[in-house]
């Protein structure tokens, strides 16, 4: 089973991004003894890579081009510093992702995107427009998660009795109003036809390989 482990997108971070994030590995590491008992490389040290890679910056945004190669050796320096922390944060964390993060590092992604479920969406737009008896919901865009079929639920004049998603299927009571459902893909739904003077309830949820999310709480609009 793959485990979670330290990335290294600070490789390709410019160098104000990869100052700002070798300053949070150092503030993560050397203020938590207890969870990082015996860093690879001593703090005076990595503290002088760090203070060894602000000066080359600062010199070559000063004197340019005759400072390069000094910018770029001080930078492999920190980078292969940073390479040295990564490897011991892994060997502490041993795929704790919760670890990772407390040493200033962004932990690798152990399950597929399209594998994790789609949490409750907790705001969507309901709105009128100005054609007779329309309405549209807007669903904001779930990201991490794979691709995403969107879902909204409309149900006249009353709201469901029992709204509930089981094994991905909506059940009905008798008691339930006419019930709409938009499974396009699209994030808008736009639902015509509907009744002016009647109150519409309005729910939303979302779909990926894993499976359907549970449902939304409910909005709910007038039609005119």
């Amino acid at each position: 089973m793959l485990k979670s482990h330290c990335t290294l997108e600070y490789h390709h971070f410019g160098t104000t991004k990869l100052d700002t994030f070798a300053s949070g590995v150092a503030n993560g590491i050397y203020t938590n003894p207890t969870s990082f008992p015996a860093p690879i490389i001593a703090q005076p040290a990595f503290g002088g890579l760090r203070t060894a890679f602000s000066t080359a910056a600062a010199e070559y945004a000063t004197y340019g081009a005759t400072k390069k190669t000094a910018l770029i050796n001080a930078q492999k320096a920190l980078i292969d510093g940073l390479d040295l922390q990564a490897d011991y944060v892994n060997t502490v964390a041993n795929g704790d992702e919760s670890l990772i993060i407390l040493a200033g590092f962004v932990p690798s992604i152990t399950v597929p995107q399209s594998n994790i479920p789609v949490e409750v969406i907790n705001s969507f737009s309901v709105k009128r427009t100005n054609n007779i008896g329309e309405i549209i919901v807007e669903i904001p865009a779930i990201t991490g998660h794979g691709s995403i079929n969107y879902i909204c639920v409309c149900v006249e004049a009353n709201p469901l009795t029992n709204p509930l998603i089981t094994n991905g299927q909506l059940k009905t009571e008798a008691a339930d109003g006419l019930v709409r459902i938009d499974v396009n893909k699209s994030r808008k739904k736009i639902f015509t036809g509907l009744t002016p003077g009647v109150i519409y309830y309005f729910y939303v949820t979302a779909s990926n390989t894993a499976g359907v999310g549970p449902l939304s709480a409910l909005r709910s609009l007038m039609a005119a």
